[in-house]
């Protein structure tokens, strides 16, 4: 019965993560949790560090960053394919992202926890809202490994690590 439990927790969790994996990679600062159905010795929660390697037992380094949740369930399931388990079963979940950051023209810079379905405008609100002197149009993001800034829109949504760029106006 217990087995039959811990199994369905874990298809929760793995839909979840599927329901993660379509948007969201890994990057600096995620706590992830990596289990292995049957093999609880090599369950592991992990903040991801800047190198992003995450050391599993019996095959050493794996690289989480740029990843989603289900690529790197793949790659470790793989791993111990290779003359360590029989028929790995892998669920990686993404515990806590890593948190968005605002600066510019807003009343509260700083970093702010990373929620689903949070767009820019509600990014702003989160910060306490714009300042008197905040353009309405020139705003930016920096998101993902090339650091290019991007104009956004209001609705856009946020994704974990980014950066939120509201630029002064001049009037």
């Amino acid at each position: 019965m217990r087995t039959r439990i811990l199994f369905i927790i874990m298809l929760c969790t793995s839909m979840f993560s599927r329901a993660q994996e379509s948007t969201f990679f890994m990057g600096t600062g995620d706590v992830i949790v990596i289990n292995i159905y049957g093999e609880p010795d090599l369950n592991q929660r992990v903040r991801i560090d800047k190198t992003g390697d995450i050391r599993m037992p019996f095959i050493g380094m794996v690289n989480a960053i740029g990843k989603t949740a289900g690529q790197l369930a793949a790659e470790i399931e793989t791993a111990y394919l290779d003359g360590y388990l029989v028929e790995p079963n892998v669920n990686v979940v993404i515990e806590r992202f890593r948190p968005f950051f605002i600066k510019g023209a807003v009343k509260n810079v700083g970093a702010y926890d990373f929620q689903f379905d949070l767009s820019i405008d509600e990014a702003i609100a989160v910060a306490g809202g714009l300042k008197e002197r905040a353009s309405k149009s020139k705003w930016f993001i920096i998101r993902g490994a090339e650091k290019k800034r991007i104009p956004v829109q209001a609705e856009q949504m946020v994704h974990p690590g980014d950066i939120i760029i509201i630029e002064e106006s001049l009037f």
